[in-house]
């Protein structure tokens, strides 16, 4: 892989990484209605990785990006929404890796976890364990991860997302 690459290219190669893998080898979203794509009153979306706004200059007519509350090192996270269809092609990582999420404290491991959010809304986050998800998506998820924390922004984006799972968890 090249040294120097744009946000772009990265963001290309991660999502190559994942492919077209899903959590379930069927249809997840006939469990739960895809729940996970709803629109409602809320503005409610994924947030974008750093940089990944970039795979977004043309933005397509069902998504939306707006600004949060959010930050690590001092920058905001983008939060990317839908119209509830979309191009799966064109998906933000997060959609592509939900309903799972990294976890990883400075100095440690990183581990592929059910994304704590996610509970209200997934039954694959409520009712099930990583373990129980196809093999070769939790995988996946798990390589494109560790190409992410290759990244250093990438990295103290997770750092941060992990303290705030841990805020999450310690209020379920």
């Amino acid at each position: 892989m090249k040294i120097h690459m744009t946000k772009k290219e990265f963001y290309s190669a991660v999502y190559s990484v994942l492919g077209e893998v899903t959590p379930l080898k069927v249809d997840c979203g006939q469990l739960c209605n895809g729940a996970c794509c709803e629109v409602t009153d809320e503005i409610t979306g994924m947030y974008l990785f750093p940089g990944e706004e970039d795979m977004y200059k043309s933005m397509p007519e069902w998504g939306k990006i707006y600004d949060t509350d959010f930050s690590y090192n001092g920058k905001y996270v983008d939060l990317f929404t839908c119209s509830g269809k979309c191009d799966r092609s064109q998906r933000p990582l997060s959609c592509r890796i939900f309903p799972l999420v990294p976890y990883v404290k400075k100095g440690e491991k990183m581990e592929i976890r059910m994304d704590v959010r996610g509970r209200g809304m997934c039954p694959l986050a409520t009712a099930m364990k990583v373990e129980d998800l196809s093999k070769d998506f939790v995988r996946k998820v798990s390589a494109a991860m560790k190409l992410c924390m290759a990244n250093p922004e990438v990295r103290e984006f997770l750092y941060a997302l992990s303290e705030s799972l841990d805020e999450v968890e310690d209020i379920l």
